[in-house]
Order: structure tokens, then C-alpha cells, then sequence
């Protein structure tokens, strides 16, 4: 009994192997591609940045924007910046632009536009392998920025890079022209249970 669970056991890991392989074999096409990190649940930045440091690892110089996070300093940003290679990463962040406290649609959209300008200068790189636009659905969601401007831009990218965008409610017209789209679903969450955010963990 126990060596015919282990011939069956072979078996099925010798089909799921021929299965691997042939689409391995398929998969030949060499381009950038975009991944685009939705939903409602807590990891799309720390995905995002994830692949950053993996581009980095290989000596891949990558650029980064991030919309709305303010002004306090995230966990992965203070080691970027602390990192040798940080030599090898374009940033810039909206920092006091769009948060939930401004309110202020001007200085929002100010905000908005200089982030933008330094996005758009990034896809248009050659020299970068990855352009990291975090939270960039916020800025279509509220019109700060032209979807059709923002995709367009996105597409006339260098063939080899690769743009990740992430945040809540992306657009049908973002989700259609990613490659693969990941959604990360709310099932629990501490802060709602009353835990306060925690340095390393939620920032």
C-alpha cells in the first residue's frame, strides 16, 4: 500500500512537471510587462517594493513614484535610502500633496501634476528595468489625472520595462491593459480590531 502511494505520488508530480515545462516552452516572448496590485487588502506596496529589491539583486536600476503617502517615512523607503543601491533607484513621492487631510483640491492637484511629470519621465527611460507607481489609482479615481493620458504613457514605455502599479480600486481601462493583475482581498484586518499601526509591519 505504502509503495503504491508513492508510485502514485511520482506519477502525479511527473504529469504536473510535463505541464510545467510545456508552458515554460510556450513562453518565449522577451518585453516588459505591467503588473498592476489592486484591492482592498493590506501588501500591495510591500509587493510592489518586494519586486523592487529582486530588480535590484540583479543590478537592475528601477524607478519609483509614490502618490498619497504623506509625509511620514515608510519602513522600506528609510532602508532604500539607507542602501548602497539606492544609487540605482529614481524616487520621488508626493510627501504633503494628496492625503486625506489636505481637502485642498488645488494643492492636491499641484501635487499631482509634479508627481506625474516625474512618472512620465521614468517611463520614458530606457535605462530603467522597473517603474514602481504606487498608489497611482487614487490619482485616476479622483480625476487629479487623465486616465487616457496615464495609460497612453504607460504603453509607449521602453519595450523592456516594466511598470507596477498599485492601489485600491483600479480602473476597468488599467485592469484591461495590465498583464497580470493581482487583487488582494480584505479578510482581516488588526487596525480594525483596534491595533494600533506598528513600525515594520504597517509602515
Amino acid at each position: 500500500m505504502e509503495e503504491d502511494r508513492k508510485q502514485n505520488h511520482n506519477e502525479r508530480m511527473q504529469r504536473k512537471k510535463e505541464v510545467v515545462d510545456a508552458a515554460i516552452g510556450r513562453a518565449q516572448e522577451e518585453r516588459g510587462i505591467v503588473i498592476l496590485i489592486t484591492g482592498n487588502g493590506k501588501g500591495k506596496t510591500t509587493s510592489a517594493f518586494g519586486t523592487l529589491y529582486r530588480a535590484l539583486g540583479h543590478g537592475q536600476r528601477a524607478g519609483v513614484v509614490q502618490f498619497i503617502k504623506g509625509t511620514q517615512a515608510t519602513g522600506e523607503v528609510i532602508f532604500l535610502q539607507q542602501h548602497p543601491a539606492s544609487a540605482a533607484v529614481r524616487y520621488h513621492a508626493m510627501a504633503t500633496g494628496f492625503t486625506w487631510n489636505t481637502q485642498n483640491w488645488d494643492a492636491d492637484k499641484r501635487a499631482a501634476d509634479e508627481a506625474w511629470a516625474q512618472a512620465a519621465g521614468m517611463l520614458a527611460d530606457p535605462a530603467l528595468s522597473l517603474v514602481v507607481l504606487d498608489e497611482l489609482t487614487y490619482m485616476l479615481k479622483y480625476n487629479y489625472l487623465d486616465t487616457a493620458a496615464v495609460l497612453d504613457a504607460i504603453r509607449a514605455r521602453p519595450p523592456l520595462q516594466t511598470v507596477i502599479v498599485t492601489g485600491r480600486a483600479a480602473k476597468p481601462e488599467l485592469v484591461e491593459l495590465a498583464d497580470t493583475v493581482s487583487e488582494i482581498a480584505d479578510r482581516k484586518h488588526a487596525f480594525k480590531a483596534g491595533v494600533k499601526a506598528q513600525a515594520g509591519i504597517d509602515f
